[in-house]
């Protein structure tokens, strides 16, 4: 028992400092030590890598976790074929691959980690709301200095490019910002991250003034990386935890009105607080779609897949063979001249494939697909309250990922989230088995009460 909860407070340590370097690792190589920003990169998740060996060490005492039979198989199946993948011999080095196993798996190892770290859902969930202030808070109110701030101002700098590399949205150029981390999707994937889980909290139960002060700062941060996806994907997650959270009884109709009433309030103020970025945002959308036309984004972030399966073939190009990080391990060819010339690839539905190959591609999509009905039976059929909660919380979270991908290509906020909510589920899954157990035995003893009388 000891030994169960020393284990439990080092990895809490752990996931802590993860969280830490996850969130401010890019101020560190912007601010701090720019010419250390290699090394910062990839020191969380050495840390995660670390925490791993030491959960499989612990393994066999971890006993709070459960898998649903088809999303195991199927999980087992996308990691045993990335691994393969990592192998492909039209890749430029090992390394390369090396790279995009990491990429597309290490984050799932909290799913080991999460249950470690804690017994039960409650214990987590108390947990995440005692940190969500402290955690969004400094955040954005540092993206509020940065959308105060003139462009040239050494608190707007990204970690590389200088000045070319700023972007502006609006008629008034303002700057999309990038807070803490190294570049705009960081931060854009951290506002759309914390907006989603502070919703689902609230759902939950979280009432507390100063969690309700951060879930205020989460959102007033929501146009302030000028991203049209983050607005679109918040929207409509939010609205889909509404649904499940009143259909598996989470919430009555009471407490539907009152939460929409705390969230258009909290909005309302956000668009009083921030009104210039929303302006902003709304104009480059509009001059976007008019310019570019580029509003069926939101369906080619699945059907680009299908772009590529010719070129791709069976068998794709390797793990991390798409993956920008694969320039630190060739130097001595152009980016990805390994791949065939004159292709184009930005969504991570085509580049899944591009690595994968169509096998890969099919193994990853029905893994999400299961994952993502998974959540849909915890969030309505689940036993206990908690369970339920979890299935709402990952609900759209699945559902971007079955729709758009796992988050391989994505920010690591947004890839360690991802699979932050399996985790949950897989906790979920224990206490739900859990709970059906404790049901048969009570129906055996009443039936056993039954026949003696």
């Amino acid at each position: 028992m000891r030994l169960m909860r020393d284990a439990s407070i080092h990895v809490r340590l752990g996931l802590g400092l993860f969280l830490l370097l996850l969130i401010y690792d890019g101020a560190l190589r912007k601010w701090v030590l720019p010419g250390a920003e290699q090394i910062l990169f990839i020191a969380k998740d050495a840390l995660l890598f670390g925490l791993l060996v030491y959960a499989m060490l612990n393994r066999s005492r971890q006993k709070n976790v459960a898998m649903q039979p088809a999303a195991r198989v199927l999980f087992v199946l996308y990691a045993g074929w990335v691994l393969l993948e990592s192998g492909n011999f039209n890749l430029p080095g090992i390394l390369v691959g090396i790279w995009g196993l990491k990429a597309h798996l290490l984050y799932a190892s909290l799913i080991l980690l999460l249950p470690l770290a804690f017994s039960n859902l409650d214990d987590l969930f108390r947990a995440l709301v005692k940190i969500y202030p402290w955690v969004v808070v400094p955040v954005c109110a540092l993206a509020f200095v940065q959308l105060a701030a003139p462009a040239d101002s050494f608190i707007n700098q990204q970690v590389r490019g200088g000045m070319d590399m700023i972007s502006y949205f609006g008629e008034s150029g303002l700057v999309r910002i990038t807070g803490t981390f190294s570049y705009i999707t960081g931060m854009a994937a951290f506002v759309q991250v914390t907006t989603v889980l502070g919703v689902g909290l609230f759902l939950g139960g979280a009432r507390t003034r100063l969690f309700l002060v951060g879930l205020g700062f989460a959102l007033a941060a929501l146009p302030a990386t000028g991203s049209r996806a983050v607005i679109v994907v918040a929207a409509v997650s939010v609205l889909m935890m509404l649904i499940a959270a009143l259909a598996s009884r989470l919430i009555g109709m009471r407490m539907t009105i009152r939460t929409v009433a705390v969230i258009a309030i909290l909005v309302a103020i956000s668009l009083q607080a921030q009104d210039a970025a929303w302006v902003a945002l709304q104009q480059r959308a509009e001059s976007a779609a008019e310019t570019f036309g580029d509003t069926g984004r939101v369906f080619t972030a699945f059907t680009n897949a299908f772009g590529f399966f010719d070129v791709a073939g069976l068998f794709g190009f390797g793990s991390g063979s798409t993956n920008y990080g694969a320039f630190a391990f060739v130097t001595d060819a152009a980016p990805f001249s390994w791949l065939p010339a004159g292709i184009y690839f930005e969504e991570e539905s085509g580049r899944l494939v591009l690595e994968l190959g169509m096998l890969g591609w099919l193994f990853s999509q029905a893994m999400r697909i299961a994952l993502f009905f998974w959540s849909v039976r915890l969030a309505m059929k689940g036993l206990t309250r908690a369970a339920r909660v979890a299935g709402v919380l990952a609900l759209p979270v699945m559902a971007l990922g079955m729709y758009h991908g796992n988050g391989v290509f994505a920010p690591p906020v947004g890839a360690s989230y991802y699979w932050f909510c399996v985790a949950l589920l897989a906790m979920a899954q224990f206490e739900h088995k859990q709970a059906w157990a404790e049901r048969a035995r009570l129906r055996g003893r009443q039936l056993q009460a039954a026949v003696a009388r």
